[in-house]
């Protein structure tokens, strides 16, 4: 690992945006008092994008510079770390606050600073007008610099931080327009189921300090990794640390039972569901256990139950999307589908497998997003797609670029999401003989997820850009969103195309590039499963037969899809007549979050009203009050006695007189 004081430079990729969203407050503080004299003031607030995304430009660009010099390194010397000073030191636990930019590192931070400014520049055209404007900006700006503290500190309690200030600033961002009432609602939810998560985050960690006494990150996995046994106890501890952290990575990456959180939280601004939750936050998890690859793959049983979550999200993302009509709903239960196929790839040991799905899926999500955003914005608000239609002749820009994204995420051949996907299911059947044939299980629910994507995919196409117009033309007007939106589009749409070249599959005899870039973080993870002869490998032949098979899937569902929607929404109202009960478990997430409400939420709820009303109000305050008064009553009555009337004290001397007079003759 280089000198810490020649990369101190490190410090500033999470400082410019945390300094943009300084600023941007400002600005939105110098808006506020200026509309005291003028309610239509937004001049400060106007600088507030040009701010924002010049940190976020700033960030990238510094974000390359560290994957350049990276890249000049040897493999096992690709490591630049900056450590401030010694942060926590009790005991012997000794925590640094440190950065260090290695191969992963650099991966997530040139997503998260390149896809994020792509979505700056669009939010700037988007938000434009918003009385938040601001404010909004240093929302993101704020947001961004949590994510990367998340991914480049040291230790996990860093990597700590960074979670619970990209869970704060998910929940300002949800509910920034929280005068509607409902987003306010979906803010609290995701902060909330959030918080389940990390109380899993906390116990793992305390977990990993008993059992190797420190946070650092690069110890624990060196430790595992250089281990040659392990006790019992050892082994047991190790297991549930991975279970406890696996449970963190559940809430914030909305995975079976915590995504329920996910599709609320549409709530929130459009370029809000492109950056935290397609691009950055919510593959936060994928990233702590590739981190920590060693760890999960020593750890047992974990795996193969964190590739039964996996494919069971990715199946009940992918069927619920399947008969959304709201357009951004599709696109969030489907990535709760997607980020299933990814924590399938981490239960099935393709650790890299996972992070190029990742950066795929940022690439063609982040563009869906943002293209739906410009048909909402296009349509003045409206996201219904039974109430859409035709829309590819008033935003030709939108459509294209939207339609690069949907081909990559269903699939269709040559596209990053077919690469991705693919390399997804092939790891997943190349381990299908392993727990009594289980991946074999697992690697057929990701085939059939894969079907379901192609379908709702092409379905969210047709409905809204072909077919008759079915919106109300006397009060809607479609139009194509200016070019500061439509450019980000463009470029998102090139990367969703080529994006697939940093992982083509073997048998094509070229390299996999993010995997050998990854391998120095990966290397240990693989040598422990190849050790317990977990590591397994494809022939050629049937690469190709798998190659074949998700072409066809991909291309034959995609197709059936669209021609089945393509004239309208009758199909849906088909299947809304003929099967009611399947449509109206389907739109509900298999019934999950109602289950919570009645079986989770309702019985708190009552709980809590037995607590304030019956225990807190009636008994304690009761209590307390009541004596009060009785206090306060008997004061009443003895002030009678000390009116200071003469006739008064003498009436009560006498009384006293022939009271001591009784108890002498009675005694």
């Amino acid at each position: 690992m280089q000198s810490h004081e020649s990369h101190a430079w490190l410090w500033w990729i999470p400082l410019l945006p945390l300094i943009g969203s300084a600023i941007a407050g400002a600005l939105h503080l110098a808006t506020l008092r200026a509309r005291k004299s003028d309610p239509q003031a937004s001049a400060p607030a106007s600088l507030a994008p040009w701010i924002a995304c010049g940190a976020m430009l700033g960030a990238f660009v510094l974000s390359v510079t560290g994957f350049l010099e990276l890249r000049d390194l040897e493999p096992s010397a690709r490591a630049l770390a900056s450590t401030a000073h010694d942060w926590i030191s009790i005991g012997g636990l000794d925590v640094d606050l440190g950065l260090v930019l290695d191969p992963l590192s650099s991966v997530m931070t040139l997503v998260i600073t390149g896809v994020g400014f792509l979505i700056h520049v669009y939010a700037s055209g988007y938000m434009k007008g918003d009385r938040g404007y601001g404010k909004f900006f240093a929302y993101l700006n704020l947001f961004v610099f949590a994510m990367l503290m998340l991914v480049l500190s040291s230790s996990l309690l860093g990597v700590f931080i960074g979670w619970e200030g990209v869970g704060l600033c998910s929940f300002l961002l949800i509910g920034f327009w929280y005068e509607k009432g409902w987003p306010a609602e979906a803010a609290q939810k995701a902060f909330v189921m959030n918080r389940v998560g990390d109380a899993c985050f906390l116990i793992g960690s305390f977990l990993l300090i008993r059992l190797f006494g420190t946070l650092d990150l690069k110890t624990i996995a060196d430790t595992v990794g250089s281990a040659v046994s392990f006790t019992d106890e050892q082994a047991l501890h190790m297991s549930l640390a991975a279970l406890f952290l696996f449970g963190g990575c559940c809430g914030k990456s909305a995975q079976f039972p915590l995504f329920t959180w996910l599709p609320d939280a549409m709530a929130g601004p459009t370029p809000v569901s492109a950056l935290i939750h397609a691009a950055t936050m919510v593959t936060s998890g994928i990233y702590l256990v590739v981190r920590l690859n060693p760890l999960f793959a020593a750890s047992g049983w974990v795996l193969p139950l964190i590739a039964i979550v996996g494919a069971l999200t990715a199946l009940i993302g992918g069927s619920t999307a399947l008969v959304q009509r709201d357009i951004k709903k599709v696109l969030a239960y489907s990535t709760v589908s997607q980020l299933g196929y990814m924590f399938l790839a981490l239960g099935s040991g393709a650790w890299a497998a996972a992070v190029f799905h990742l950066v795929t899926h940022a690439f063609f999500k982040a563009l869906l997003f943002l293209g739906a955003g410009s048909v909402i914005h296009g349509m003045h608000g409206e996201q219904d797609m039974h109430k859409l239609g035709g829309l590819r002749r008033h935003m030709p820009r939108t459509y294209i670029t939207f339609l690069a994204g949907a081909a990559a995420l269903s699939g269709l051949p040559l596209l990053s999401g077919f690469f991705s996907k693919d390399e997804i299911l092939a790891h997943a059947f190349a381990s299908g003989g392993l727990y009594y044939g289980l991946y074999y299980g697992l690697w057929a629910v990701g085939v059939i997820t894969a079907a379901l994507t192609a379908y709702y995919t092409s379905r969210m196409v047709a409905l809204t850009f072909f077919g008759e117009e079915r919106f109300d033309h006397h009060h809607v007007h479609p139009h194509e969103s200016p070019l500061v939106m439509t450019l980000p589009l463009m470029v998102l749409a090139v990367l969703s195309i080529l994006g697939g070249v940093l992982g083509l599959p073997p048998v094509l005899h070229v390299p996999h590039l993010l995997a050998e870039w990854l391998a120095p973080v990966t290397d240990a993870g693989n040598k422990i499963l190849a050790a317990s002869h977990r590591e397994h490998h494809l022939s050629h032949t049937l690469e190709w037969i798998l190659l074949g098979l998700g072409s066809a899937i991909a291309l034959g569902f995609a197709h059936t899809g669209f021609y089945a929607h393509r004239h309208g929404t009758a199909q849906d109202e088909f299947f809304a007549h003929k099967r009611p009960t399947l449509a109206a478990t389907l739109g509900d997430a298999w019934t999950i979050d109602s289950r919570y409400a009645r079986i989770i939420v309702l019985p708190l709820r009552m709980l809590s009203f037995l607590i304030a009303v019956v225990v807190d109000q009636f008994a304690i305050d009761g209590l307390v009050n009541g004596t009060g008064r009785t206090a306060r009553d008997i004061a009443q009555y003895s002030r009678r006695a000390v009116d200071g009337s003469l006739a008064s004290y003498a009436l009560w001397m006498g009384a006293g007189a022939l009271a001591i007079c009784a108890l002498w003759m009675w005694s």
